[in-house]
């Protein structure tokens, strides 16, 4: 029989070309088949068996061809790894009888993430080596970074998506990737555009290392060297610290962050000379007088202080006072806010992203970024009414107090004047487009967190600053409500004996009825009268508590869960409330409240009526009629009560 009579399915001929020898007879015919569908999606697994097992050491220019052909036409979509079209194509540039133009013209025919997926780690050196060349001719020499280039990346920046590449593909798209922002001034461009344009450009191009920093984990100390003596290096290293640093490894975080501290000592020593030039010294004064610190600088670092301050034409002392707030500020709100708040290192939806570095670790990097706050907290001067105003100004006191080790009375005086400023703001002017109205939200946000942690006289652990609560006489039962068990347990501790504060935890249990937080007899067992305590509150419920249904069935639910609770506070319990509290069924009395009731009325036939008749409800001022009152109004014939009063 002719081969060109052969009609076959595909599948069983690839099965076949996978078993079969070189140069048998089913190879042959699975060859000869091949031709008719390599145009076709059926081709591909075909091609490929024959090229891994029969023709994988010798293939004739047709196969090749047809592979490379049948690999490129391949739909290029997310999902291209459920396709064979790249293994295809790889057979195909591997073999050793791929002609190197052929090879050039596939790669040249690749899209710029196909090109990525043909130079991963586990290719052949050779095909690796093509993807460079191709990389190369694609980027002859790296552009300047726009922000245009974050939407429409370079073939560099695409290679660099795929996950693991070869080592020399690496290096070739890293050293490709956009250079720094183009600092030349445009025709008819004034200062205010040239600095707005190279401000959006450099942002993105953070933007752009932060994704690659992302994608390659493991390689941030190749970066780190890559980029060495470039203006990259630096970016690299804040993006590693600001942008992503939970991606990077305990040391080699621990080591940027603190290399990041040690620049402070320049802001630090700007406050110390400008402050040194407004109390009345000169600038050579201030020169001689401060010239083993400055010599101690790194070179850049002097030379700026020096043009800035120290020369007749630099600008004036008082704009470098708060250089060193300033940096403290900077970094809070910047690369290192994540540090210093690892639960905000989240995508937009889902949990927060899990950190290479342990908790411990990151603890001890916000001690150290706090001890670095304190030297800034003591440069710091209150300037005018609306001196603190935007998030910025708080954020970094806020940080400053929760992660020190102690707050001394010399930090917590000088918090007190920046709370005494801030608050002098809010009364100021303000703007209602919504970004300042987000700032304006957070900075109250921050403003009260800093307050709570202040007010409270008693010494505070940093673990548990974060939720501060404030001050026992001024914290309020909604407050405590929001606690969870560990903060509200260690607030208790810290103000063992205060009933007072006793008694708005019991409450704070009940607000919204609320469930998982402490034991609400663990909690009445710190009070030093529980009996006198649990009744008086029981009494005064409406004015003490207030609130829904369920904050009456939820105080309800808690009294009578008490081992031998007094018969008068049940009965001061809500009348409709105690009635519906439920006993050992779902549909049934509790068995206190019935046996209460049974008692009380007995079998006076009229007082049950009466009973009956009673005004309780479950909504409104009648909700809050006590049980005993109203029984007592049955049994005695007399006045129905009027409810418990508010206030």
């Amino acid at each position: 029989m002719a081969t060109d009579e052969i009609r076959l399915p595909v599948e069983f001929l690839t099965t076949v070309a996978a078993g079969a020898d070189p140069g048998s007879a089913a190879a042959r015919v699975a060859a000869e088949q091949a031709r008719g569908v390599a145009d076709s999606q059926l081709g591909g697994p075909l091609l490929a068996a024959l090229l891994a097992k029969p023709y994988r050491d010798s293939a004739p220019n047709w196969l090749l061809e047809a592979a490379v052909a049948n690999g490129l036409r391949q739909t290029e979509t997310e999902y291209e790894y459920l396709t064979d079209s790249t293994s295809l194509l790889v057979l195909a540039l591997v073999h050793p009888d791929c002609d190197p133009a052929l090879r050039a013209d596939a790669l040249r025919r690749c899209s710029d993430r196909r090109l990525g997926s043909l130079g991963a780690a586990d290719r052949p050196a050779d095909l690796c080596a093509a993807v460079v060349d191709e990389l190369r001719r694609r980027v002859p020499q790296p552009p300047y970074m726009t922000p245009e280039l974050l939407k429409k990346p370079t073939p560099a920046q695409v290679v660099l998506q795929t996950e693991s590449l070869h080592d020399d593909v690496f290096e070739a798209a890293v050293a490709l990737l956009p250079d720094g922002p183009d600092r030349t001034r445009l025709k008819n461009e004034d200062s205010d555009a040239w600095s707005g344009r190279i401000r959006a450009a450099f942002d993105a191009w953070g933007r752009m290392w932060s994704n690659v920093l992302e994608q390659h984990p493991d390689r941030h100390p190749q970066l780190i060297d890559m980029t060495s003596a470039t203006w990259a290096n630096q970016v690299v290293r804040d993006q590693l610290l600001g942008s992503v640093p939970w991606t990077v490894e305990p040391k080699l975080l621990r080591r940027i962050a603190l290399d990041d501290l040690s620049r402070f000592d320049a802001a630090m020593l700007t406050t110390r000379i400008c402050t040194f030039l407004q109390d009345g010294s000169s600038k050579e004064e201030a020169r001689e007088h401060f010239a083993a610190e400055l010599s101690a600088l790194e070179e850049t670092d002097r030379r700026d202080i020096e043009a800035l301050y120290l020369q007749d034409d630099g600008f004036e002392a008082r704009w470098g006072t708060d250089s060193a707030v300033s940096w403290v500020s900077h970094a809070a709100d910047g690369p290192w806010r994540l540090i210093l708040n690892p639960a905000e290192a989240k995508p937009a939806y889902g949990d927060p992203h899990p950190w290479r570095s342990h908790a411990d670790e990151l603890t001890d990097l916000g001690r150290h970024f706090a001890e670095t706050a304190v030297q800034a907290l003591r440069t710091w001067k209150s300037k005018d009414l609306y001196g603190i105003s935007r998030a910025a100004d708080l954020r970094w006191i806020r940080d400053m107090l929760v992660h020190l080790p102690e707050l001394t009375p010399a930090v917590e005086a000088t918090v007190r004047l920046v709370i005494r400023d801030a608050r002098h703001s809010r009364s100021g002017p303000q703007s209602y487009d919504y970004k300042s109205q987000e700032d304006r939200r957070r900075f109250d946000e921050l403003l009260d967190a800093i307050t709570r942690i202040v007010a409270d006289p008693a010494p505070q652990p940093p673990a548990t600053r974060r939720t501060a609560l404030g001050d026992p006489e001024e914290v309020t039962v909604r407050s405590l409500s929001a606690a969870s068990a560990e903060v509200l347990d260690a607030y208790l501790d810290r103000h063992a004996g205060d009933d007072d504060l006793v008694e708005k935890a019991l409450l704070s249990l009940a607000l919204h009825g609320r469930r998982g937080r402490p034991a609400f007899d663990s909690v009445l067992a710190r009070h030093s009268d529980p009996r006198h305590a649990i009744h008086t509150l029981t009494r005064e419920l409406r004015h003490r508590l207030g609130g829904s249904p369920a904050n009456r069935e939820a105080w309800a639910r808690e009294i009578l869960a008490l081992p031998d609770c007094p018969s008068e506070t049940v009965l001061a319990l809500p009348a409709w409330t105690a009635l519906k509290a439920r006993g050992h069924r779902y549909d049934s009395t509790h068995p206190t409240v019935l046996a209460l009731v049974e008692a009380a009325l007995g079998d006076d036939h009229q007082a049950w009526q009466r009973f009956a008749d009673s005004p309780i409800s479950n909504s409104g001022p009648s909700a809050w009629l006590r049980l005993g009152d109203i029984l007592t109004a049955a049994t005695d014939e007399t006045a129905r009560p009027k409810p418990p009063t508010s206030l």
